[in-house]
């Protein structure tokens, strides 16, 4: 599996597939950096290959370069923030998990 950053979201693909899937992180209207990550998608077929995992690391590790301060929207990105607390030093600390 490939990834590439394009145009706030990161695509997941692969030679058969352009768009295996994507986070999609557009940023707050007025800021430089903050973003809200709206969702986490993956193609059914490729499905529980932990491809949706993968994603929100990958999204870590760019928005750290970034230097983001990132809101959740996404149910499965709360999911996998709350499962890895070392990516909660993105959140604002009032929305940080216990």
């Amino acid at each position: 599996m490939q990834y590439r950053v394009d145009s706030q979201r990161i695509i997941a693909f692969d030679d058969q597939e352009p768009l295996v899937g994507e986070i999609s992180f557009p940023k707050v209207p007025d800021t430089n950096d903050h973003v809200v990550v709206e969702r986490v998608f993956v193609q059914p077929t490729y499905r529980g290959q932990g491809i949706a995992a993968e994603l929100v690391r990958q999204f870590v590790d760019y928005a750290t370069k970034e230097q983001y301060t990132v809101k959740l929207m996404c149910p499965y990105a709360v999911a996998q923030f709350k499962l890895h607390p070392e990516y909660q030093q993105l959140l604002p600390v009032a929305d940080r998990f216990n």
